[in-house]
């Protein structure tokens, strides 16, 4: 019975090449695209869950609520605050940190531009990353000493043994005057190799340096200041412990140390309600931090999960769908094969199996093929994600089996409902007329054709909003001129030095200005200050070191007053981490027109004013237009300018059009007489803007794929029900063109049939599609606005796709000679 079985279907594909292509086809799209969609959820939802023993581990995360301040989210905490909870909190048994570094590691003659991994001794015994060569408790106890991962060993050490070998980085925590200092060195003994840090990781790990070594940049006072979160910071839990209980415990403790309210009496808050802190699961961290800064990978969510995941799972129900409306159509046509075996005893019970055994051998064909697209374009798909994906059949044999019963699953719904249809035929009804007798199959058909659309629509209405919204942001006005800049990352020389290094790079030909300053546009790397009138409640304030030529450098505007002298000393400002000193009173700040109306005044108003600033008195001598330093995605905080220029880490230089690439080696090559010993660190701002959209591109290009391949399969059912339509009414349109119906009258007539499914399905996917949009677009600071003729942009496009899809079948039927058509059968 099985060979007969199979012996039928595989005749019937034969038999019918352009259904069975058409079937097999869409469905291989549709799981190609679901396998793709399964890839990547198992690759966002793995990271972590190797690291051993990580049940009980948990991410400190923080959250800061400043009146006048939107909330800050920080993916860091205070360096103080993971001991101080071990020492106070029970339930809390192991605490280690972890802060990014930039260095300049020296191997031989040879230099390498590092980020390294700075953590307490104890880092590897608490997150326990596994070690090739050495042990996790003595790996860092000495403070000289680092651990590298298997490739940056390879780096350094090529096939030697790197154990034991020397690494030499340049002096740390020099005194601002010692200019002999910088270009001393520290020499660190490897003692110990870690295996490769996976990409599904929150880590990065590729050297690590413990804190305790002299080597580490961060000094002992930022490592006291409770206002400073630069630190990640991790925690083990007691067994049984709950981690909402623990952060209750927390509260007291920050709610009495010095220094949680800015120092500042005035601010009559206590240090909880201002710092939040969060206890995130290690394995959780990458899908519950989208929200928070500093994150040390780009974060993943859940709602780009849902959303893929969703799309993915419209894709298959289009190419179900599809396949179901080809094959309900395809059923009225085997009525009197299906009346003939029931006339010689099949029953109804086998007859739908051998209707579901075809559905399912046609969707293993598809998936056969779908695996085969999947192999091709998995490097693709690689490198759109950026990451390495990769799908071992028989290693992931759980994969395998998912995928597999998919491809089952849609054979099955996609049968389903014909296989109940063919097993209820009449076989007297059907032998005298040769038809089933299912009046409302052509319902059932339309029904499935609208879902095809209304997803299609749906996901094209997507595409047209995330691009036009992804456009807005680029063409932004951002309030400064962002284009020829390049940042240097000057940290590494002394004030003096620094002084030095930008006057020299002026005198190039090529190099237009320069300006010092301690954060740059895009970098989220701005501090916070609080600024109040006296006698009243004051607000939080975004704070930035910047020099004289900052303004000009960047083109921000002066809406008042004046900016910051060289020569005049009251324009200078001790940064004291954000507290008072002595020192700066009665000097001079600037602010944004958005810090001037938080302060109650306008722009011209505020010129003079004096107002306390981190506890000390300082005028207002200028105010600078609001400029979007952190793009679309944020609104424009209020901000005070400050000009100390022993603080300045960053240098803006900014370079004429026609001297960008000469003057990039020109810039290597001045820095390497200023600090032989350290590598440059640079980068084009313009090319750090580029980074700032390139998940909502990645998304937009994902929506674009995914609605060329919904349209293509809808337009294949479209194609085939055309054809099926069309032939059942060339009697039909016979009559018609007899009683003087013209070519364009029956094209018109067949068009109009087959627009009202499209038509009803914009009506569903409209506000399906607005619901979704409007929530997406808020996440913009500075969005764009749904606009109506995007959705009908979308139903239009959808619905000439469907008219070209069935014009050659209408055109074809119309044109037919009317004596042919009334001897169709």
């Amino acid at each position: 019975m099985f060979r007969n079985y199979l012996t039928i279907a595989l005749r019937n594909i034969v038999n019918h090449k352009l259904y069975s292509f058409i079937n097999i086809a869409g469905l291989a799209m549709g799981l190609a695209c679901a396998i793709f969609v399964i890839l990547f959820i198992r690759d966002e939802t793995s990271y972590d869950k190797w690291v051993p023993g990580s049940t009980r581990l948990y991410k400190l995360e923080q959250a800061v609520h400043l009146p006048g301040n939107s909330v800050v989210n920080n993916a860091t905490v205070p360096f103080a605050l993971p001991p101080a909870m071990q020492q106070e909190i029970p339930e809390v048994t192991a605490v280690t940190r972890l802060v990014r570094e930039g260095m300049t590691i020296t191997v031989g003659n040879r230099q390498f531009p590092e980020v390294i991994d700075v953590v307490d001794p104890n880092f590897l015994q608490v997150v326990q990353l596994p070690l090739i060569s050495g042990g996790a408790a003595a790996a860092l106890a000495q403070p000289e000493s680092v651990v590298l991962s298997e490739d940056t060993a390879r780096k350094f050490f090529g096939t030697a043994n790197p154990l034991g070998q020397s690494v030499t980085v340049a002096s740390a925590k020099c005194d601002k005057s010692d200019d002999a200092c910088e270009s001393g060195s520290i020499e660190l003994k490897v003692t110990g190799v870690m295996r490769n840090v996976p990409t599904n990781s929150q880590l990065v790990a590729d050297v690590l340096m413990p804190n305790t070594s002299v080597a580490d940049r961060v000094s002992q006072e930022q490592k006291r200041d409770w206002t400073s979160p630069w630190f990640y910071s991790y925690v083990i839990l007691a067994p049984g412990a709950d981690p909402q209980a623990v952060i209750a415990k927390l509260a007291p403790i920050q709610d009495r140390i010095e220094g949680a309210a800015f120092r500042n009496p005035r601010l009559s808050i206590r240090g909880s309600r201002i710092y939040q802190v969060y206890l995130t699961p290690f394995a959780d961290v990458h899908l519950s931090s989208a929200r928070y800064a500093k994150n040390m990978t780009p974060a993943g969510s859940w709602f780009t999960i849902d959303g893929i995941a969703t799309v993915g799972l419209l894709i298959v129900l289009v190419a179900c769908v599809n396949f179901m409306n080809l094959a309900t159509a395809r059923a009225m046509l085997r009525a009197r094969e299906i009346a003939l075996r029931k006339c010689v005893g099949a029953g109804r019970r086998q007859l739908i199996t051998q209707f579901l055994g075809e559905s399912v051998l046609i969707a293993l064909c598809a998936l056969a093929l779908a695996l085969a697209v999947v192999e091709i374009l998995l490097p693709f798909y690689d490198g759109f994600l950026g990451r390495p994906i990769t799908f071992h059949y028989l290693g992931d044999w759980s994969l395998s089996l998912l995928i597999f019963g998919i491809a089952i699953a849609a054979g099955l719904i996609g049968g389903i409902y014909p296989a109940l249809v063919l097993s209820r035929f009449r076989p007297a009804t059907v032998l005298r007329s040769n038809i089933s007798g299912q009046p409302g199959s052509s319902r059932l058909r339309n029904l499935l054709v609208v879902l095809q659309f209304a997803i299609s629509v749906g996901l094209g209405i997507a595409t047209i909003v995330v691009y036009k919204q992804i456009g807005f942001a680029r063409d932004l006005d951002l309030g400064f001129d962002r284009s020829n800049i390049v940042v240097l990352d000057v940290t590494e020389l002394t004030p003096s030095r620094r002084e030095a290094f930008a006057q020299t790079l002026r005198t190039y030909p090529g190099v237009i200005a320069t300006a010092l300053s301690d954060a740059v546009p895009f970098q989220n790397s701005m501090a916070l200050g609080f600024v109040e009138i006296p006698g009243k409640s004051g607000i939080s304030v975004s704070r930035i070191m910047i020099g004289p030529d900052f303004a000009a450098l960047y083109g921000l505007p002066v809406v008042a007053g004046r900016i910051f002298s060289e020569t005049r000393g009251d324009d200078t400002l001790i940064n004291n981490n954000g507290h008072g000193s002595p020192a700066n009173e009665g000097h001079n700040i600037l602010i944004n027109v958005a810090a001037a109306i938080q302060l109650g005044y306008a722009p011209q108003q505020a010129i003079g004013k004096t107002i306390l600033y981190n506890g000390n008195h300082v005028n207002i001598v200028g105010v600078l237009g609001d400029v979007k330093f952190e793009g679309a995605s944020e609104p424009v905080k209020p901000t005070v300018y400050f000009y100390d220029k022993s603080d300045a880490r960053g240098l803006s230089v900014r370079i004429s059009e026609q001297a960008v690439p000469a003057m990039l080696t020109s810039l290597d090559k001045s820095w390497h007489a200023f600090a032989p010993t350290t590598y440059l660190r640079r980068f084009l701002l313009s090319d750090a803007f580029g980074t700032l959209y390139r998940d909502d591109e990645k998304q937009g290009a994902m929506f674009g794929i995914c609605v060329a391949i919904a349209i293509l399969i809808a337009c294949l059912g479209l194609f085939g029900i055309a054809a099926f339509t069309t032939q059942r009414r060339t009697k039909e349109i016979g009559i018609r063109k007899v009683f003087g119906a013209r070519t364009r009258d029956v094209v018109r007539l067949l068009l109009w049939q087959f627009s009202i499914p499209v038509l009803i399905a914009n009506a569903i996917a409209w506000p399906i599609a607005y619901f979704y949009l409007h929530h997406w677009l808020e996440g913009f600071a500075y969005r764009i606005l749904l606009n109506p003729i995007d959705f009908l942009d979308a139903g239009a496009a959808a619905l000439g796709i469907s008219w070209i899809t069935v014009l050659a079948h209408a055109i074809h039927v119309a044109r037919r000679r009317p004596i042919l058509a009334l001897r169709h059968e």
